[in-house]
């Protein structure tokens, strides 16, 4: 009979601690928090494009979007970008989730949030970025390297059997014919369209002319044309997300990537994603021996 007192009592005793520990861990928890979301480097669907650029998986961002969303304690979002953008298919990802979610969502470019980045940028609530901020490049660009010339030089020759005249449109081993560049720059075109579509939803534009050129504008400019809707840092965000959720005294909660064995050379050619005007079009060619678009 005594034992079972005993265990009795032990048993109340850690039924007492659990819900003790359960109320300490909830009440810990802020209620008013920000997510804040890097969205660095260049936009991929996948991390093996190489030690030349700086990466970021569009599946890490999709993640933590998911997440943040989810998660009942965070009340906003803030969208940290530095990046000249990435292929078109993971920018439009990006863009569509954030579109799609409920909580408020602010836009920070930092250095630069150009083309595919500044596309993720303007499907957010609001937009914010230094007066000297890179921005804007609303273009299209497909590149590729061309060795037909060098094949002559050196007596090769390429040969290939295909079905269908166009299969081989955009192969860098034979010349680029001019029937195949008009089909090319007309995918090219049709992409910028869907492109000035979906930032025209969401952004009231002055001058829609001007910005599809694919001119980069600093943060001042950009401003002035309806690019961005203030000029201002981390901390004008994360006011202006408090503002947009009705929230005050909140806690940032910063949302990491994993680190991979390419972060350890990205510190190498950290410059090479902020070069002016790369946009989408330097993002579109994953690898410079073939073309930008493939089936």
């Amino acid at each position: 009979m005594r034992s079972w007192k005993i265990v009795t009592i032990l048993v109340i005793i850690f039924i007492t601690i659990l819900v003790a520990t359960i109320k300490i861990s909830s009440s810990g928890i802020p209620e008013n928090q920000i997510a804040i979301i890097p969205i660095a480097g260049m936009l991929t669907s996948s991390n093996s494009i190489g030690f030349s650029y700086q990466v970021t998986d569009t599946e890490f961002i999709l993640d933590s979007l998911e997440k943040a969303e989810k998660n009942n304690n965070i009340k906003a979002i803030i969208l940290e970008i530095n990046s000249p953008g990435g292929t078109v298919v993971a920018s439009k990802e990006i863009a569509d989730k954030v579109k799609k979610i409920e909580k408020p969502t602010v836009a920070l470019i930092r250095e630069v949030g150009a083309s595919g980045a500044y596309w993720i940028a303007s499907s957010a609530d609001y937009v914010i970025s230094d007066e000297l901020s890179i921005t804007g490049s609303i273009g299209v660009l497909s590149s590729y390297i061309e060795f037909a010339g060098f094949l002559e030089a050196h007596n090769l020759e390429y040969k290939e059997l295909t079905a269908g005249k166009y299969k081989e449109v955009g192969n860098p081993l034979r010349e680029l014919q001019p029937d195949e560049e008009i089909i090319l720059k007309d995918k090219l075109k049709k992409i910028q369209e869907v492109f000035l579509r979906e930032i025209q939803e969401k952004r009231r534009i002055t001058n829609i002319e001007e910005v599809k050129t694919g001119k980069f504008y600093l943060g001042f400019e950009a401003r002035e044309i309806g690019l961005v809707d203030e000029l201002g840092n981390k901390d004008s965000a994360v006011k202006k997300a408090e503002e947009l959720a009705n929230i005050k005294d909140s806690k940032l909660m910063e949302y990491e990537p994993r680190k991979t064995i390419f972060d350890l050379f990205s510190p190498l050619s950290a410059g090479a994603f902020y070069s002016i005007g790369r946009g989408i079009g330097s993002e579109l060619k994953i690898d410079t021996t073939s073309p930008a678009i493939h089936v």
